[in-house]
Order: structure tokens, then C-alpha cells, then sequence
């Protein structure tokens, strides 16, 4: 018990540790607005039918039918605000939602993907390139998880996504432009971005959205056509 109490303590001040020096500190609750979203239509693969999309949306209702952890990039369309905390080492990004918090570890490569378990998730390296992160995450699992992407598509095992983070407004915005490459699914690099309002500065984290996959009344909703 001490030990795990030690565990936890270094991992706060790791946390608390500041972010290399001269890079924006993006820490914050942060929260999507009703005119947050700029996502175009996706240029879809010829092997993406319409039958294909429906087997991918099934799998989807059914993820959240049992209340799987969501994953990308559907946690970062979240509901309630995100919770950003940069450290020197990574960042962390957590949700009061259905989803397993975010890493971006500040490392130059991936880990090996020979053992790596994929998530839905995946594995996201970033670094700054001027006042920009940048994260590159790969080592997703196409079968756990929600998988549609905005504008169409969906995620897949082969999927790679960039992401980059900058402040904007005097940073009470906080825009991310996700860009997902993946031949299998796209003609060419699909492109949205979403722009997140800082949260008032009283706001306190809150338990997570409930989820129970054993609710009659919730399944009947979710399955009942």
C-alpha cells in the first residue's frame, strides 16, 4: 500500500514538472461549443461501400450498446470538458466520459510495435515544433472501441493519425487539427478541426458520464428500431 501511495506520488510531480522550456502550456479544461466543428467531407476509398459502413456502424452501436471504452477519435468529441495536464515528460489527457486517458509522451519513436497491445487509444509520441504539439499516434485496434471519424470513414489497425494542438486568443481557445491517413479507407488524407473554449476558471473535474450495459430501459433505447 505504501508503495502504490509512493507510485502515485511520483507521478504527480512528474506532472507538476514544467514543460520544456519556451513551449505553450496547453494544461486546462478545455470544452467543444456548438460552432467548434470545421469538418469536411472525406474522401472515401473505393473499397468503402455502403454495405462496409454499415457492417463499421454496427460495431460501433454495439461498443457503445456495452459501454466499451471509446476511444479515437470519438473521446476527443467529448460531451463534458477535457482535461489537459502537460508535464515535462507528457502529456495527459483525461475524460468524463467512457474513455481511458490520453498519453502523449514527449519520446522520439513509437514503442515496438512487435509488443505492443494496440488500444483504441494507440500509441502517441509529440513534440513542439514552435509554439505547435504535434502528436503522431499509431497502434490503434480497429475492432475495440467507436471507430467512425468525423466526416466519414472510420479507424481501422493501420490507421495513423497527427494531431496539432495551438492557442489561439490569447489562449482561451485551444485549436486541434486531426488529420488521419489510412489507403485502406481514404483516397487521401482526411483533414477536420475542432476548436476548444477554456472552461470557466472555477470549473472542477467530474465523475464520469454513467454507463451501465445491464439497463433494460438503456438497451431497449439503444436497439429498439
Amino acid at each position: 500500500m505504501r508503495r502504490a501511495a509512493w507510485i502515485l506520488f511520483a507521478v504527480v510531480l512528474m506532472l507538476r514538472e514544467p514543460s520544456a522550456q519556451g513551449s505553450p502550456d496547453i494544461s486546462g479544461f478545455w470544452e467543444l461549443s456548438f460552432d467548434s466543428r470545421h469538418v469536411p467531407t472525406a474522401s472515401l476509398a473505393p473499397a468503402v461501400t455502403p454495405a462496409v459502413l454499415a457492417k463499421q456502424a454496427d460495431q460501433d452501436g454495439s461498443a457503445i450498446r456495452w459501454c466499451n471504452f471509446l476511444g479515437l477519435p470519438m473521446a476527443m468529441d467529448s460531451p463534458r470538458p477535457i482535461n489537459i495536464r502537460q508535464g515535462r515528460r507528457e502529456i495527459v489527457i483525461n475524460f468524463e466520459t467512457v474513455a481511458t486517458p490520453r498519453h502523449l509522451y514527449f519520446r522520439s519513436a513509437h514503442a515496438n510495435m512487435d509488443v505492443f497491445d494496440p488500444t483504441s487509444n494507440g500509441d502517441s509520441i509529440a513534440r513542439w515544433e514552435g509554439d505547435t504539439l504535434v502528436v503522431d499516434t499509431i497502434g490503434f485496434d480497429g475492432a475495440k472501441g467507436v471507430t467512425a471519424i468525423p466526416g466519414g470513414g472510420y479507424r481501422t489497425s493501420d490507421s495513423h493519425l497527427i494531431e496539432r494542438y495551438r492557442l489561439m486568443s490569447g489562449g482561451t481557445v485551444l485549436s486541434v487539427t486531426f488529420t488521419w491517413e489510412d489507403p485502406r479507407v481514404f483516397r487521401t488524407p482526411h483533414s477536420y478541426e475542432f476548436r476548444y473554449v477554456r472552461a470557466p476558471r472555477l470549473y472542477e473535474a467530474q465523475p464520469p458520464l454513467a454507463c451501465n450495459p445491464f439497463d433494460e430501459a438503456r438497451a431497449a433505447f439503444l436497439e429498439v428500431p
